[in-house]
């Protein structure tokens, strides 16, 4: 992701955050004003949990601006898990709480008090209902725009406020009639309903910070990006989320091929994997049917000259190292060119490093365990 878009991400999550804040300042002292006056324990609990969306909105805003944080030495890949640790912050933020709002609401119960409600706390209730539910929304909306888990939380939070506030509306208005105990009781459901939210916000979060098996949608394009008509297997495919960015690694089986192509491949499949679905990725190549594969192509080139009998003993690694087999009576110098001609063509072809052990053929194949491709004339 370019420096511009990580900006824009930030941007909607300042925007989000100072725009929460804003509104659940002007809705928990509505309420709080409210619930004072005519002793409402719901509508009081309802204020404190606007109030705690106050705070929640400031880690979202410091959680972004952490995430903004470019990559570094010991975060190659940056710092976008840090919407997932602060939305993991709102989670339990919530759950502390809806615990302590079940306690003062339980207690409220036990000990029933006198709650002054009417028609008209009743029609304050139902509007503060509507502007969380469109907060919440407008939050949704955002979170959608930048594809933010963090966003999206905040937005269950304020729904969970809206969805909350609808039993104490109701509680408000039938203390009206002096039914007093629904005051409580619906006071226990939103603290019921906030513990409720909260963990299965910190559940989902838990599960992306630790590694979550990527999406059955996401494994397919992946797989259908990646089998290109040289790749015969795609497996090993695993996603690691950082914020907004995807670390993608595959590996691929390809047909035997030289080193050159099978680069060729890794980097075809990574830049579509770029292009389609926003994500950078590291292709593995089997290692085995590569080495196999070179090995192969090896023998190949190095037999292709007349004067080589077998070549056998390959190494791959940092460089290229074989054995030939040649004429027991070739003199020094022609060994010398021999080995200098198959050098550059061996490197050319696999730019690598190459060291070549000539050994004399003894033309005693009843001792020899190498399998020679050329006829010897005894």
């Amino acid at each position: 992701m370019n420096p511009d878009a990580h900006k824009s991400r930030a941007y909607y999550g300042y925007l989000e955050g100072t725009v929460s804040i804003v509104i659940n300042l002007i809705l928990a002292l509505v309420k709080f004003v409210t619930g004072i006056h005519i002793n409402s324990i719901a509508l009081i609990v309802d204020g404190f949990h606007s109030l705690s969306d106050i705070f929640t909105s400031f880690v979202v805003i410091i959680g972004f601006r952490s995430a903004e944080k470019p990559p570094d030495s010991e975060h190659p890949f940056g710092h976008g898990r840090y919407e997932n640790i602060a939305t993991l912050i709102i989670a339990i933020l919530l759950a502390v709480v809806g615990v302590e709002f079940l306690v003062s609401s339980v207690q409220r119960l036990l000990h029933p008090e006198i709650v002054r409600g009417n028609f008209l706390f009743f029609s304050v209730v139902l509007l503060t209902i509507l502007a969380k539910e469109a907060l919440a929304r407008y939050s949704t909306s955002l979170s959608r725009k930048i594809d933010s888990d963090t966003l999206l939380a905040d937005a269950w939070h304020h729904r969970s406020d809206a969805l909350g506030s609808i039993p104490v509306a109701f509680g408000v208005l039938a203390s009206a009639y002096g039914v007093y105990w629904l005051d409580s009781l619906f006071g226990i459901l939103v603290s019921a309903i906030i513990i409720y939210t909260g963990y299965k916000i910190a559940r989902d979060t838990a599960d992306s910070l630790m590694g979550r098996a990527p999406p059955e949608e996401l494994v397919r394009d992946v797989r259908r990006l990646a089998l290109e008509k040289e790749v015969t297997d795609v497996y090993n495919i695993s996603v690691h989320e950082y914020g907004a960015r995807k670390v993608i690694s595959l590996n691929v089986k390809v047909r035997p091929m030289g080193v050159e192509e099978a680069h060729e491949i890794a980097d075809s499949v990574e830049k579509k994997i770029a292009e389609e679905l926003n994500a950078s990725s590291v292709v593995h190549i089997d290692g085995i049917t590569l080495d196999e594969s070179v090995k192969k192509e090896i023998s190949r080139i190095v037999e292709e000259h007349d004067d080589v009998i077998s070549c056998h003993a390959i190494d791959i690694g940092e460089k290229i190292d074989f054995h030939i087999l040649v004429d027991l009576n070739m003199s020094l110098e022609e060994a010398h060119k021999l080995t200098h001609h198959l050098e550059d063509d061996v490197k050319k072809k696999f730019k690598k490093d190459v060291i070549i052990h000539v050994e004399p053929c003894t033309k005693i194949c009843d001792e020899c365990d190498q399998e020679c491709r050329k006829e010897l004339n005894h």
